[in-house]
Formats: structure tokens, C-alpha cells, sequence
């Protein structure tokens, strides 16, 4: 079974939403710079237009293990990462150093929302922004990371105009439901060195997963479809492992899916 690009993002400017510029988020929207440029380098219309969102600022902890000097120290993360960029490529990205809470008011709603969030109620934030009405937005990508381990889900939100529930690719909060258990504590005490911030998280872990959900993105673009909408990495192991696009697949995953009567799994 495959996953086939909605039309609609084929046919003009393709609006995104990046939440969180931090470890995942930083890279994140570097890559999605480069895949502006190759996909109008192979023709599409119009590209990506990014708006990213995190309040936070840089510190010290985050120098080295994220893409931040000494030098950037104090600066909003969102604005910092979006100016280079915009410098850089020529761009004319957003960015806004705010809590993300969907789209704002008299704006349309994105395309795409890429959250790369480090917290479970963010993921939550996200969740009932997109789930909680019909919003518009096309895919929900989301990187999420442990010290050593990963999960990459491309999934589509409940939306106007979305196709048949039964080969709607399910988001990351429907395959892994435990992330929106509000009763799991969550370690928010802030990492005041590299070192510290290293021991709670490795050094390469992010780039890895930031990889893996750009590949998606290029995949889904340049070719116009998907076998695989999903990865879980395990660095320890040195494995990583994809999600089909496979109701049978989702089942195990505890997503349950009722195939239309006369439709054959191929």
C-alpha cells in the first residue's frame, strides 16, 4: 500500500509551520531551506514558506550539542535561526518568538505543521490544535527523541476535504497515545552546561532524526508518494525501523481501521 501527496500542495505556495527551534527544530529548518530549493529546482510552483515558533532563547547549554555559538547566547532561537536563513538563501521566512498556538488570527492555516517540541504537553498543544477542529492542515510531522532513541511519524490530521478515514495516515499522538497522557511526569529542570545537557541527551541523536523527517518530506515532494510514513531509530542498537503505510501495520500499533467492503489490500 502507498501514501499518494495531496494535489493540492502541487499547485502553489506550500505554507509551514515549524514548532520549536531547538535541537531538533534548528536543523529542522535548515533542511527545510534545502528542500525549498530542490523542490523548485524540480519545478514545483512556488516552494515552502516557513513560520517558526519557540519562545525560548539560546544558552549556554545549548551551544555545541545545537547549532548555536558562544556568541549567540541570549538571542531568541526562532528569530536567530530565521534571519541567517533568510540571509543565507534569500528568503523571507517568518519567525516569532512566542508559544506556538496554531495559526493566528486572519491567517490561513498551514499546510504542514512540523513540531519538534521537547516536552509532552507541547505535543499535546499540537495535538488539540490540529484534532481538536477541522483546521485545514494537510500533514502532521513530528520528531520526537530520547538520549539515544527516536520516533519520526508523518501522519494526517482530521481535516476539511481529507480523504477516506480508512487510508488516513495516523499521526504520531494515535500511534504512540501514551505521549498525551497528561499523568506522566516530565523532567523540566533546564541544563545549565553542555556537559549536563549532553548526559540527558547525545550529541547525534537529533541529527539523526532530523535526517530521517527530512527524507520524508523530500520523498513525498519529489516522487509524489510514500510506502513508509514513520521511523522509530534506535541508536544504541544502531537500528532503526520503518511504519508502514499498512492498516495492519497501524493495528499493531493499537490504531484500528475497517477496510471498505471490496477493497483489496493491494
Amino acid at each position: 500500500m502507498e501514501h499518494r501527496i495531496n494535489s493540492t500542495l502541487l499547485r502553489g505556495r506550500v505554507r509551514v509551520h515549524l514548532v520549536g527551534v531547538g535541537g531538533n527544530g534548528a536543523q529542522m529548518a535548515h533542511c527545510l531551506a534545502r528542500l525549498d530549493l530542490a523542490l523548485r529546482a524540480l519545478g514545483h510552483p512556488a516552494g515552502l514558506h516557513l513560520t517558526a515558533y519557540d519562545a525560548d532563547r539560546v544558552s549556554e547549554a545549548n551551544v555545541g550539542r545545537q547549532v548555536y555559538s558562544p556568541s549567540d547566547i541570549g538571542q531568541h532561537k526562532a528569530v536567530l535561526t530565521i534571519h541567517r536563513l533568510n540571509q543565507f538563501y534569500g528568503l523571507d521566512w517568518e519567525a516569532l518568538p512566542t508559544r506556538y498556538a496554531g495559526p493566528r488570527a486572519g491567517h490561513p492555516a498551514p499546510d504542514i505543521v512540523v513540531s519538534c517540541v521537547d516536552s509532552a504537553r507541547s505535543r499535546r498543544d499540537v495535538h488539540q490544535g490540529l484534532f481538536g477542529h477541522w483546521t485545514g492542515t494537510r500533514y502532521w510531522l513530528d520528531l520526537g527523541n530520547t538520549e539515544a532513541t527516536g520516533q519520526i511519524v508523518l501522519g494526517e490530521p482530521r481535516c476539511r476535504g481529507a480523504k477516506d478515514e480508512w487510508a488516513r495516515l495516523p499521526c504520531v499522538t494515535e500511534l504512540f497515545p501514551q505521549l498525551l497522557d497528561e499523568g506522566i511526569k516530565e523532567d523540566d529542570t533546564p541544563s545549565c552546561s553542555v556537559r549536563m545537557s549532553l548526559a540527558s541527551q547525545g550529541l547525534f541523536v537529533n541529527d539523526i532524526v532530523v535526517r530521517w523527517a527530512g527524507q520524508f518530506l523530500y520523498e513525498l515532494f519529489s516522487t509524489g508518494l510514500l510506502r513508509q510514513h514513520g521511523v522509530v531509530v534506535n541508536l544504541d542498537a544502531k537500528r532503526c525501523g520503518p511504519i508502514d503505510v499498512d492498516p495492519a501495520v497501524w493495528k499493531r500499533f493499537g490504531v484500528r481501521r475497517r477496510r471498505p467492503r471490496g477493497l483489496s489490500e493491494n
